[in-house]
């Protein structure tokens, strides 16, 4: 189906060129209109004097002519035959044609003429060089290229031949034609073409630069930049959050499983997206917020800023305080963990978490549905459409009261002034208001190991002042290094966003954009727990 969407679109381009071409005895001329110049004519093999009569000799012929007409050995006359043009003589192809006995061709809006096609005799695909060996000389009208995409397709025509082909490339022969495709490249080519007599070289250069509208609202974008005197790759996805979706996404295997990113995105139907969260490597749990349609699936952690799509589909980047409350009839109590391996008085965990919930002699167990208490039951798993609550038996004096078919209520309480749709927390927080933070340094204190201040590959999510949503990956250019806090924050200000957040980077940095990693080496360092999907 790609070829001949190709094949399709190699007709239309090639009706873009308008030249006419003459090949005879194994050289090729160009000739833009119907008469051929004198410089063509010698090199052919015409000798002429021009007087008040033209005196004109080709092998054993003899023309003589005169306003126009040629008489060839004296008999017959040929009107219309040629031309003098600022005292150059021009024949008319037609007229010569007629003479030489030659063949014609039309392609598109060019006429090819010839007394015999070129032969393709070989072809040879080596480190990116395409190299065609013809019988005769030829113009670059008999060759057109086109990109789609990051594929390549070369239609030679008109051509004749049986070529042997050296090399991994596809063709296609057909009447007086070939197509060449080199196609599923990782990277946009850019072809080099050159002719040398009856060779034609195609040196396929790769970019890394490319752009593709995925949607409406919904475009990739990947550049290299210099700031600073360094060279960065960076890919942009510009999101308009009122005409497409961004949501969370976690691992098909649930809380606690990574997966490839792309995975994820496909089980989400989603077209492209990124890694989101920080998260535990040793149980691969999410680290700091998740809530996805509302519903809380890791809770926060500490003053990291938060990504925030609400139900009117507003995007914030903030600080937020948030708690989570849960009442059992008219008891409350404060969830100090979700869906987490942590230690706590009170601990939640829903269907999502795919890993053994910890079993605890201190610790009281009640498993919840439909906002009612269905058993108090200690289970290793969360029952699909369920939550299991455990509250420790210090409160026990409390809860002695608390029998299946309690009334159970969720809340989550935050100093965030809408209902939430979906969130996702990470950090540090690089520009808010459109400016620098005024806390920065202590900003670059709240993430350990030096996180902000080594030079890595970066996941950014920013916000212009329109309220739109660029997800942006950041790689070093040829294995320099990538950006650490300060860097990104003056790159991000520079290109003028309103807010901006770190998500998880290093090894975890990725954007999928069609089920294709977009990376500069085109792969998937690790799998992930969650991502940021668009769709």
């Amino acid at each position: 189906m790609k070829k001949l969407i190709l094949i399709l679109q190699i007709f239309i381009f090639s009706g873009l060129f308008f030249a006419n071409s003459l090949l005879f005895q194994n050289k090729a001329y160009f000739f833009p209109d119907k008469w051929i110049d004198e410089k063509i004519l010698k090199d052919i093999g015409f000798k002429y004097v021009k007087n008040e009569k033209i005196f004109m000799v080709f092998n054993d012929d003899l023309f003589i002519g005169k306003d126009g007409t040629f008489t060839i050995n004296f008999d017959g006359e040929y009107k219309n035959a040629f031309k003098i043009e600022n005292n150059e003589l021009y024949l008319n192809i037609d007229f010569l044609k007629e003479y030489l006995n030659l063949s014609v061709i039309k392609k598109d809006n060019l006429f090819i003429y010839y007394d015999t096609l070129p032969l393709l005799k070989s072809v040879e695909f080596k480190d990116n060089n395409l190299t065609f060996f013809f019988s005769k000389e030829i113009t670059k009208e008999f060759i057109n290229l086109l990109v789609d995409n990051r594929d390549l397709t070369i239609e030679l025509k008109p051509i004749n031949g049986n070529p042997v082909i050296i090399g991994n490339v596809s063709f296609q022969k057909n009447e007086n034609s070939f197509l060449f495709f080199i196609l599923n490249n990782r990277l946009k080519p850019v072809p080099i073409i050159s002719f040398q007599k009856n060779i034609v070289k195609i040196v396929l250069n790769f970019t890394e630069e490319d752009r593709k509208t995925l949607k409406d609202g919904l475009e990739w974008e990947r550049k290299i930049e210099v700031f600073n005197e360094k060279k960065y790759l960076i890919n942009y996805l510009h999101i308009d959050p009122k005409k497409v979706e961004i949501l969370p996404i976690i691992s098909s295997n649930g809380i606690g499983t990574r997966q490839d990113l792309r995975e994820m995105l496909k089980n989400n139907n989603c077209i492209a997206g990124i890694n989101a969260n920080y998260f535990d490597p040793s149980t691969n749990i999410p680290i700091d917020l998740v809530i996805k349609d509302g519903k809380l699936l890791s809770d926060k952690y500490g003053l990291r800023p938060v990504f925030i799509v609400t139900y009117s589909n507003e995007v914030f980047i903030k600080r937020i305080n948030l708690e989570v409350n849960i009442y059992l009839d008219d008891l409350l109590f404060l969830v100090k963990g979700v869906n987490t391996n942590a230690k706590g008085e009170v601990l939640l965990y829903t269907d999502e978490y795919a890993l053994k919930i910890p079993k605890d002699d201190d610790k009281n167990y009640f498993v919840i549905s439909n906002n009612q208490i269905i058993s108090k039951e200690y289970v290793e798993k969360v029952p699909k459409d369920s939550m299991v609550l455990l509250i420790t038996k210090k409160y026990d004096k409390y809860l002695k009261n608390i029998e299946v078919g309690s009334k159970v209520n969720l809340t989550i309480n935050s100093d965030f002034p809408f209902p939430i749709k979906h969130a996702i927390g990470a950090g540090p927080l690089l520009i808010e208001n459109g400016k620098k933070l005024i806390d920065s340094d202590e900003e670059k204190l709240r993430y350990g190991n030096g996180l902000a201040l080594s030079k890595t590959s970066r996941t950014i999510i920013a916000i212009t002042k329109e309220g739109k949503v660029d997800f942006i990956v950041i790689e070093g250019y040829n294995d320099s290094p990538g950006m650490n806090y300060d860097i990104a924050t003056e790159f991000l200000l520079e290109k003028g966003y309103f807010y901006a957040m770190m998500l998880d980077g290093g090894g975890s940095s990725a954007m999928v954009i069609q089920d294709e990693v977009v990376n500069q080496d085109g792969t998937i360092q690790r799998g992930i727990p969650v991502g940021l999907g668009v769709k």
